[in-house]
């Protein structure tokens, strides 16, 4: 029971402190984006990352929790899919139970790898189209699919030509700094997928993707434009503050740091103050009240 309550205080965590506070900021800007440009669009789609990860997995994380005080053990949903270093490895870690199901009934059955490269790659594709139309009937997400086959395909046929070129220039493939880099480069094409996602329809996000590369305009981040996206300073700073501690419990969990256990460990009196905090800390910041619905999770629409 206590493991299940902890599990479903970090999902509250997820959801109200973080995926609620940037709903805020994102849906301001993608309502509004003519009047945004640049890095201001780029920001709306991180923040956008950062809010269907948090509001996906916090309900995950909720449903998983609520499900162990009951006796139930369900299977985990998410892995920190953030830190994937490739999109393959995203999506072993991004909406397990689905990424399963799609492997064991429609990857594998179609032949999976086990056949030629170019039914292998239309295995791939046919996955990925299926997986965006299973979000919904509309193009934003055969997009979105499409995309992220069409990463899988080009990661697999330029793979003997990155082994080679690492070869030759001899770069260490096991130290901090590439594991960082491919870290980095995941994330943007994710989130580059993301905007066709997020936007109403096809035209806004073509209009979004130019938008945001037809100027560099750095100097949002000292003339105050930051706090012109929904969000005010207090609340910026909170939710960046959030995703910073997310961060840190992503980081020590991905390490093999298991928290719960570490904090079992503890004195009464220090787990306790640490049990407080984080319930203190979720009624002061997260998002609730009037006008609140507490119905709207992201993922209830599909």
């Amino acid at each position: 029971m206590k493991d299940g309550l902890l599990l479903m205080l970090f999902g509250f965590f997820l959801k109200m402190v973080i995926a609620d506070r940037a709903a805020i900021l994102v849906n301001f800007v993608f309502e509004n984006y003519e009047a945004y440009e640049g890095i201001e669009i780029a920001i709306a789609a991180f923040f956008f990352a950062i809010q269907i990860y948090g509001d996906f997995a916090g309900y995950s994380t909720i449903a998983i929790g609520s499900a162990w005080v009951m006796g139930f053990r369900l299977m985990a949903n998410f892995n920190h899919p953030y830190f994937a270093l490739n999109i393959q490895d995203f999506w072993r870690r991004w909406h397990i139970s689905l990424s399963t199901w799609f492997r064991d009934y429609v990857y594998i059955p179609l032949g999976g790898s086990r056949c030629s490269k170019l039914k292998k790659y239309r295995n791939i594709a046919i996955v990925f189209l299926t997986s965006g139309l299973w979000h919904g009937a509309n193009w934003t997400y055969v997009v979105w699919g499409a995309l992220h086959g069409f990463y899988q395909i080009i990661g697999d046929i330029l793979k003997p030509v990155r082994n080679k070129v690492e070869t030759i220039f001899k770069v260490n493939t096991s130290c901090f700094s590439y594991r960082l880099f491919n870290i980095i480069i995941t994330f943007i094409l994710v989130d580059f997928a993301w905007i066709f996602f997020r936007a109403p329809d096809i035209n806004t996000a073509i209009i979004m993707i130019k938008q945001m590369f037809s100027v560099w305009n750095p100097w949002i981040f000292f003339d105050d434009s930051l706090y012109d996206m929904g969000l005010d300073r207090k609340d910026f700073w909170v939710l960046c503050f959030s995703i910073l501690i997310l961060w840190a419990v992503s980081f020590m969990q991905e390490r093999g740091i298991k928290i719960r256990e570490e904090l079992a460990k503890q004195n009464l009196v220090f787990r306790w103050i640490v049990y407080y905090l984080a319930i203190i800390f979720i009624i002061i910041f997260g998002i609730y009240g009037p006008g609140y619905d507490p119905l709207k999770f992201i993922y209830f629409e599909f």
